[in-house]
């Protein structure tokens, strides 16, 4: 089965451009694995913050906020990123707290 027959609607050409980019940069590979975490509270999947970071970089989204906004109503940007259901896309503070890390660590250069 195709990747895009698992999506409820065909890709967008934004959507496609970002599928391209997440194939080429492979940003999953640097950040570090959920399975790393030993204590607490599990984190969200660092990976699909990871994804969402690259997308809001390709839409050129000036808000966290705005990005959210994007990955609730679009089901295929959210599936792009990792996330299977809407209610898995993680709140404001915790896309904050993953793109704070991201950028402490240069992971966009």
């Amino acid at each position: 089965m195709l990747f895009t027959e698992c999506l409820s609607e065909p890709l967008t050409g934004k959507q496609k451009q970002l599928v391209t980019i997440l194939e080429v940069v492979r940003i999953e590979e640097h950040v570090p694995s959920p399975y790393a975490q030993t204590l607490g509270r599990p984190e969200c999947d660092r990976r699909f913050l990871a994804r969402a970071f690259v997308a809001k970089a390709v839409y050129d989204l000036p808000t966290t906020e705005l990005l959210i906004e994007m990955l609730r109503l679009q089901p295929n940007l959210h599936r792009l990123c990792g996330w299977e259901r809407l209610g898995q896309v993680p709140s404001a503070a915790t896309f904050s707290r993953a793109f704070g890390e991201f950028a402490k660590c240069r992971l966009g250069d």
